[in-house]
């Protein structure tokens, strides 16, 4: 005797674990942004840090960048 297949709950076991996992994505990729957004933050710290560290004026180190790669 050939054995029942109940598809509809197959679909729908299938269909929860999509939802699972999508929410699951959802959370990585909020949480790599925000470690993202850190690591920026972090870097931008540095690079202030360096900048007052060497006595460089801000304007003169962001007009010097500027005129080096452009404005935008």
């Amino acid at each position: 005797m050939a054995r029942q297949v109940n598809y509809d709950q197959k679909i729908e076991a299938i269909k929860a674990k999509i939802e699972t996992r999508s929410a699951q994505l959802r959370d990585l990729k909020e949480e790599l942004a925000k470690i993202e957004k850190a690591a920026a933050a972090s870097k931008n710290e540095e690079i202030a840090n360096f900048i007052v560290s060497k006595g460089l004026n801000p304007a003169e180190v962001l007009a010097v960048l500027q005129e080096r790669f452009g404005q935008n």
